[in-house]
């Protein structure tokens, strides 16, 4: 098994569950959306990628060029989410209003999403989840079972 890809997995994994608990706690609706989808607390893609990074930088070395391709590719993921994603979703929030304004009442209208990139807490909180579960996978269950 790879374990590298395995903690990136998880680390995603744990970021959709506690998106989905965030959101019932909260009382909103949970739904397949808030499950798989983009945006939210804590930021699942930064997991992800932040996983990954980290735990090629435990097992190559943090001076490798595993690592250096890991951080470079985070930092990528982490600014689209920050600036790119962002910003579709303002922009996205603003054509649903106009769209509202402007559509006929008897005309049907699928707003569209807005929830897709992340504030910086957000990030924040993904990217340390997901240093997290490197520590736990490659230096608990793989260092200590294999």
């Amino acid at each position: 098994m790879n374990w590298i890809i395995a903690s990136a997995v998880m680390a995603w994994l744990l970021a959709q569950l506690i998106k989905v608990l965030l959101c019932h706690v909260h009382g909103g609706r949970v739904t397949l959306r808030v499950a798989v989808g983009t945006g939210g607390m804590p930021s699942s893609h930064t997991a992800f990628v932040c996983a990954a990074a980290f735990s090629c930088g435990m097992v190559r070395g943090f001076s490798s060029v595993e690592f250096a391709l890991g951080f470079t590719m985070a930092a990528v993921v982490i600014y689209d989410a920050l600036g790119v994603r962002w910003e579709a979703g303002r922009h996205a929030a603003v054509i649903n209003a106009l769209e509202a304004r402007l559509q006929p009442s008897d005309t049907a209208f699928t707003p569209l999403e807005t929830s897709l990139g992340h504030r910086p807490i957000e990030v924040i909180c993904g990217g340390l989840l997901g240093i997290l579960m490197a520590i736990l996978v490659q230096g608990i269950f793989v260092h200590r079972f294999l």
